[in-house]
C-alpha cells in the first residue's frame, strides 16, 4: 500500500499531551498585545481541517495566502460596531495605535456594511480590491504573527510549523515559487485538528477578554466567573505579605533581587492548574517576575528553590499561617505539585526566569520533589 502524502492521524497520548501543553503556552503568550496571534492559530486549525486528504490527514504545508483568507474571515464580522449604552463603538483589537489588518478590512467593510461574511464580501468587491485587501492581510500575517507565534517569552520554540523568512519578508518573496510555504511539522496538523474542539473555545475566551480589556467593556460573564470560580483569587492581607517577605529575606522568590517598592503574591503552582491558596504555595515576587511567570509551570530552578524552602522553612511557613490566620496544608500542596510534574509531557514548556523557557524533563522535575 502506498504512503499518503498527508501526515499520520495517530499520535501517541504522550505526544498529543505535549503538543497541547505547548499550545496552551502559545495561547497565553498570544493574549498579551493583540488578537492577531489568536486569529492565526484559529486560521491554522481551519486550514488544516479544510485541506485534509480523503483519509482525513492534515496537509504537510499551508500557504500564507490561505491563512490570510481565514484571518480575513475571522475579523470581517467583528468589524461591526458593538452596541453599548452610549452608542455603538468600533472595537480595538491591538494595544498599538496601528492595526493594519483591521484598517484594510475596515475600508472594505465600509463599502459593504450589510455584508455579514468575508465570502460574501469577496463576491461583492471587485477582484482587484479583494486581491489588494488579501495582499495586506497576508503580508501582515507573514511578518508578525506567523514569525512570532511560536516565540515564548522571547525564545523561539517552533513546534507547529517552520517558515523560511523573518519580519523583513515582502509580498514578492511570498509570491515567488515556494515563497509562502508554511511547513507543518510531522504530526502537528493532525494534532491541531484533533485538539480544535478543545482549543477553539479557549482561544475565543481569551480573545473576548482581551477585546473587553482594550475597549473598557466590563462583561457580565467575567463577573460571574469570578463569583463562581474565584478568578480573582483571595485577598492577601498585609501581615501575610510582610511575613512572607521577611521569610524570603526581602528578596524576590524568582530573581533573588531585593524587593524595593511594590511586590506581588504569586501562586507557585499556578492557580489555573490547581486552585490552592495554602501558604506553602505562596511566594513573594517582583510584579514583573510575577507577570512573566503568569500561569506557566515552574522549571527546575524555581522548583528546586521552592522544594528547599518547604524542607528548611516549612515550620516557619506554618507559624506564619497561624499568626496571620491563613490556611496551611503542606500535604495537599506537595501532592498537587507531584501530580502536575508526574503527568507533565516531555514536550511541555517550563519557566525558569524571564526570557528563560525550557523543555520539561519530567523525571528531573519530579525528582526535585523527592525530599518532600
Amino acid at each position: 500500500m502506498g504512503t499518503s502524502s498527508h501526515e499520520s492521524n495517530s499520535p501517541g497520548s504522550e505526544e498529543l499531551s505535549g503538543f497541547a501543553e505547548r499550545l496552551l503556552a502559545v495561547i497565553d503568550e498570544g493574549r498579551r498585545t493583540a488578537t492577531y496571534k489568536l486569529a492565526v492559530l484559529l486560521a491554522l486549525m481551519d486550514c488544516c481541517a479544510e485541506q485534509a486528504s480523503p483519509d482525513g490527514g492534515a496537509p504537510p504545508e499551508l500557504s500564507t495566502r490561505s491563512i490570510a483568507r481565514h484571518v480575513a474571515r475571522l475579523y470581517w464580522p467583528q468589524l461591526r460596531p458593538f452596541p453599548v449604552a452610549g452608542g455603538p463603538v468600533e472595537l480595538r483589537q491591538i494595544t498599538n495605535k496601528s492595526a493594519t489588518i483591521l484598517r484594510v478590512l475596515g475600508n472594505a467593510f465600509r463599502a459593504l456594511p450589510n455584508v455579514g461574511t468575508w465570502e460574501a464580501a469577496e463576491a461583492g468587491l471587485h477582484p482587484d480590491e479583494v486581491g489588494q485587501v488579501l495582499d495586506v492581510v497576508e503580508l501582515t500575517v507573514a511578518r508578525y504573527p506567523l514569525v512570532r507565534l511560536q516565540t515564548i517569552d522571547g525564545t523561539p520554540k517552533p513546534f507547529i510549523y517552520d517558515i523560511a523568512w523573518g519580519e523583513g519578508v515582502t509580498l514578492r518573496m511570498l509570491a515567488a515559487a515556494g515563497g509562502g510555504r508554511v511547513l507543518l511539522r510531522p504530526g502537528a496538523g493532525g494534532q491541531l485538528i484533533r485538539l480544535a474542539p478543545l482549543i477553539r473555545p479557549l482561544v475565543e475566551l481569551h480573545w473576548i477578554r482581551m477585546v473587553a480589556d482594550l475597549n473598557g467593556l466590563g462583561l457580565m460573564e467575567d463577573d460571574l466567573r469570578r463569583h463562581l470560580f474565584g478568578a480573582e483569587r483571595a485577598f492577601f492581607p498585609l501581615p501575610l505579605r510582610r511575613d512572607l517577605r521577611d521569610l524570603q529575606s526581602g528578596r524576590c522568590f524568582y530573581c533573588a533581587e531585593p524587593l524595593a517598592g511594590a511586590s506581588a503574591v504569586d501562586h507557585f503552582i499556578p492557580w489555573s492548574r490547581w486552585p490552592n491558596d495554602a501558604i506553602e504555595n505562596l511566594v513573594i515576587a517582583h510584579p514583573s517576575c510575577n507577570s512573566h511567570k503568569s500561569d506557566r509551570i515552574p522549571g527546575p530552578i524555581p522548583l528546586s528553590r521552592w522544594a528547599d524552602r518547604l524542607v528548611t522553612s516549612g515550620d516557619d511557613l506554618a507559624e506564619v499561617a497561624v499568626s496571620t490566620k491563613w490556611r496551611t496544608d503542606r500535604a495537599r500542596t506537595v501532592s498537587l505539585a507531584r501530580s502536575l510534574y508526574a503527568h507533565l509531557p516531555t514536550e511541555a514548556l517550563v519557566w525558569n526566569s524571564p526570557a528563560q523557557v525550557d523543555t520539561a524533563d519530567p523525571a528531573e522535575l519530579l525528582g526535585l520533589l523527592a525530599p518532600l
